[in-house]
Parts: C-alpha cells; structure tokens; sequence
C-alpha cells in the first residue's frame, strides 16, 4: 500500500481490517475510501482524520479536526457515520482519543476534553462531562494529549499550559486536577506527546524537548 497523504491514525478493528485517518483525505477501511459529502449527513463528518479508537466494545469511533466525533455504523456493506460533538468550532477540532479502565472515553478538542459512556452518549449526545478553561477545571482549551498511567491517573498535554493530572472518582463531576507546566520544571508548555515507560517514569515530549 502507498498512501500519498499524510497518515496521522492508524488502528485495527475487531475482524482485523485495517482503518487509516489521513490529514485531508479522509478515513480508509480495508481499502476503501470515506469521505465528506455536505450532500450526505451520513458522510463522514470531515477529511481530517487526527485518531482512531476501538472501544471496548469494538465500535469505533473517529475523531475528525473539523467535524467532530464520528461513530462508524455498518451498514448494508458500507460504513454510515453518527456524529458528536459538532456544535461549535473548538468543540469540531478533535484531536485525541481514550478509553479509561472504567470504559468513559476521554475526547481531547480545542475546547477542552469531554468525557463520556459510550453507551450512554449513543442514546443522548448531551451525556457528557467537559473539562476546560472555561469552566475552570483546566488551564488551556488546546488539548494534545491524554494517556492513562498504571496506576490510573489520568494525564492531559496541553498547547501552551503544560500538563494537567486527575485521579478517577465514582462521579466525574467530583473530578479535579493538578496542573504542572515550565514554572515546575517543565522544558516547555507546549506537550505534544506522553508516555509512560516500565518503570513508571512519565515521559514528556514537548515543543523544546524531552521532560
């Protein structure tokens, strides 16, 4: 396979085909190519395709920078897409995707992160928490990166306040997080990318370096 775009997601779904995310040129499964319609509201919602997540129920879901989150439904032989969070401009921008031990999924946009149950935001797209500037949970709106530690903390990069952390709670809405950036020795407070190593060492990657 040669693909001429740029590739940003690649995952495996439950029957072992093959999904692609391409910046621009949509979303391939098992070499077949999706693409936005405007004409078709089961259209993928956008060609720039940032993550691909296989839920623990093997649904999966895609996030779009630019139309919001996609579910992929199976339908007649071809894949018809249901879409969240579109409502707004930062809300479209999708650019990570987790699914927590406790099964929420984790969606990081450039208006904060939103946290649901599948199974519940399928029956109402409201069903959601969100976590953000404006609301004052956390220090940026532009999130980059989500990761879950072994432990089962929660870590979110972010473009320009460096990282916040949260433990778990029973009730999502209790949830509450310590916020590190360069004033804490930080390299930098754009975190691109997180990793956690076997050892439990957290490793950031940032605009300037490693931390």
């Amino acid at each position: 396979h040669s693909f001429h775009s740029n590739i940003y997601a690649v995952k495996e779904d439950a029957k072992g085909k093959m999904w692609i995310g391409s910046r621009g040129d949509g979303l391939c499964i098992d070499n077949v190519w999706y693409k936005n319609d405007p004409k078709n509201l089961n259209s993928i919602s956008d060609n720039n395709v940032f993550s691909i997540l296989k839920d623990s129920r093997n649904r999966m879901w895609v996030a779009t920078f630019g139309g919001g989150l996609d579910l992929a439904v199976f339908n007649n032989g071809k894949y018809i897409f249901k879409h969240f969070f579109n409502q707004f401009y930062g809300q479209k921008q999708v650019r990570v995707l987790l699914q927590d031990k406790n099964g929420m999924i984790w969606v990081g946009t450039s208006d904060g992160v939103y946290v649901f149950n599948p199974d519940l935001l399928i029956k109402n797209p409201k069903n959601y928490y969100v976590f953000n500037y404006n609301n004052g949970k956390l220090k940026s709106n532009e999130i980059r990166s989500i990761m879950q530690d072994k432990n089962g903390r929660i870590w979110i990069g972010t473009s320009g306040a460096g990282f916040s952390t949260c433990e778990l709670k029973k009730d999502y809405k209790e949830i509450t997080f310590e916020h590190y950036n360069s004033q804490n020795g930080l390299v930098n407070d754009v975190v691109q990318s997180m990793n956690e190593d076997e050892s439990g060492n957290l490793w950031i990657a940032t605009e300037y370096g490693m931390s």
